[in-house]
């Protein structure tokens, strides 16, 4: 009988035969009323916490110049706003995490100084979110709304009274301050997007989505607030007008009531009034690239089968315009620079697109500390613009044509 039971302990756990310091306590959960106690729903302000913490590791809270972390790939990126007489630009992160603005500044025109601002949406222009409990950083779906998606896009109207989050296929509009959900549409249909939706932007009750494909097909659709599809803003001048492609340009808010959208590393800019939708074009008169005529072209429509020479010479003359965003003043653009100008803001005739002056915004140093800045027109600067002179913008005047455009005048007077 004893081998027997020796066996049997052989065969079982140490804490069933007595088998000394094997044994483990098992914790029983905290209780009361014999129920366990649930842990705390993580709440929207909990998790603004959470993005805001994450945040300042990316730019810390106070900095006033640019990590140079933001020239890396995949880095959070640069965008350009006026806000009443400010000049503000933030870092947007749109990494897995979807932190959204991460680091914002107010910058000073003279100097190219920047003052530091907690992280905030930039008005008109939309970013990417994450959906909690279908939730867009407060603003929830209403329960009748099925939706297996995971992210939107969400966009603070201009104005700051509106919201307009993007859900899959559908537009959802809440009041900017109660949060409540006013109303919906969708961006489909006729009319409406036809690819994949990257971009949004609200100006003045207008709801604009950038659409790409997977190829170089990138277009801007409008929509008024109550649905109405508007189509996509087409071209102006040739035979026939075709839908402005977004493909190596950009959409600007260049105030409350305009959008820009640049073509062609800001080749031309046609500025779409959402009031009514009337159209201007502006034209650049850049340097001709070494490129063939028909490289030139298929450069601009996916960027490939062109030589290596010709694809120099065009980012040389316009890679820093290629996705340069602006903002307008009374006579002048403020232009948020790309490519080996990242930093910099330039000055553009509103008129022509010429670059009058550029500003120089200062990059953090080693230590941390804010280098550089200033107009770019110093001494200091005279190596860097002998580098850079076979790229400058030419002075000569650019061809403007103009279909029922209005003078818009912003207090942010473009750097003068």
């Amino acid at each position: 009988m004893r081998g027997y039971v020796l066996v049997g302990c052989t065969a079982l756990a140490f804490s069933a035969c007595g088998g000394g310091g094997g044994k483990k306590t098992v914790k029983k959960p905290v209780t009361k009323n014999d129920k366990p106690v649930k842990a705390k729903k993580e709440t929207e302000e909990d998790r603004a916490a959470k993005r805001l913490e994450a945040a300042h590791k990316i730019i810390p809270d106070g900095s006033s110049c640019l990590p140079a972390s933001l020239k890396e790939e995949n880095a959070p990126r640069l965008e350009l706003a006026a806000a009443g007489q400010d000049a503000l630009i933030c870092a947007i992160d749109a990494n897995p995490d979807l932190l959204g603005p991460v680091g914002c500044w107010k910058i000073d025109l003279a100097t190219g100084g920047l003052a530091y601002k907690s992280p905030e949406a930039l008005p008109g222009r939309g970013f990417a979110v994450g959906l909690d409990d279908r939730c867009a950083r407060g603003y929830c779906l209403p329960k009748e709304v099925k939706t297996d998606a995971k992210g939107a896009l969400i966009a603070w109207e201009a104005e700051g009274k509106k919201v307009a989050v993007l859900v899959g296929d559908d537009v959802h509009l809440f009041d900017g301050e109660s949060k409540e959900h006013e109303s919906s549409f969708s961006i489909k249909g006729e009319k409406g997007v036809t690819n994949t939706p990257v971009g949004l932007y609200f100006v003045s009750g207008t709801v604009a989505v950038e659409g790409k494909d997977d190829g170089a097909n990138s277009n801007v659709w409008t929509f008024k607030a109550d649905g109405t599809a508007q189509g996509a803003i087409a071209s102006l001048g040739g035979k026939e007008e075709k839908p402005l492609s977004t493909y190596k340009g950009s959409v600007s808010v260049l105030d409350k009531g305009r959008l820009g959208i640049s073509e062609r590393g800001m080749e031309t800019m046609t500025i779409f009034e959402v009031a009514d939708g009337k159209r201007s074009k502006l034209v650049r008169n850049a340097k001709k690239a070494a490129c063939k005529p028909a490289e030139l072209d298929a450069f601009w429509h996916d960027g490939e089968k062109v030589s290596d020479k010709c694809k120099g010479s065009v980012e040389a003359l316009s890679g820093h315009l290629m996705g340069a965003t602006a903002v307008a003043g009374a006579k002048n653009f403020l232009v948020l620079l790309r490519g080996d100008r990242l930093g910099e803001l330039g000055v553009l005739d509103a008129k022509t697109l010429a670059e009058k002056k550029a500003i120089k915004m200062p990059w953090c140093t080693e230590g941390g500390e804010g280098g550089g800045g200033g107009d770019g027109d110093k001494e200091g600067d005279a190596d860097e613009k002998a580098d850079k002179a076979d790229a400058a913008p030419p002075k000569e005047k650019a061809k403007s044509t103009t279909r029922g455009a209005k003078t818009s005048s912003d207090p942010e007077e473009g750097g003068e």
